[in-house]
């Protein structure tokens, strides 16, 4: 082969690796993309349930009134209402109250009322007392099977 032979050979593969370099470029930017959305959207649908999970929980709870079992008006107000009862045995109206140590509202209302606090885990508690932005405290509660009280 002569030296423009081979001169004009080495010339036209230049030429033509450029375009198949743009386009694996190309490619793999398409396919990077294609992966970012892929991946964004799986993030979005499990934040949507998530969010539609914390959405029943505050809703049932909404639902739902709490009422001592002698207590008649209370009983008789809920089924008016159409709202779910969920009765109580003893009214909280003992000498002491639970709270978790990081309750401050629960600790402020047991020191207003003058009765005793007696600190457990949220393990411990029949319902958990939770902010309705505070969706840790929500999913806590729902994966704990606890009746949820919104405090705001």
């Amino acid at each position: 082969m002569s030296k423009s032979m081979f001169g004009w050979l080495c010339l036209m593969i230049l030429l033509l690796a450029g375009p198949v370099a743009q386009a694996q470029s190309l490619f793999d930017g398409i396919l990077d993309r294609a992966q970012d959305s892929a991946e964004r959207k799986a993030r979005d649908r499990v934040n949507q349930r998530i969010d539609q999970s914390i959405d029943k929980a505050i809703n049932k709870t909404e639902e739902t009134v709490q009422c001592v079992a002698t207590d008649q008006e209370c009983l008789k107000r809920a089924k008016e209402q159409g709202k779910q009862v969920s009765v109580i045995n003893t009214p909280a109206a003992s000498g002491s109250v639970k709270c978790v140590v990081t309750d401050t509202d629960c600790l402020k209302e047991a020191k207003a009322q003058g009765k005793k606090v007696e600190i457990v885990d949220e393990a411990q508690l029949d319902t958990l007392r939770c902010a309705v932005t505070d969706a840790d405290c929500l999913k806590r509660a729902k994966q704990m099977g606890k009746k949820v009280e919104i405090i705001d």
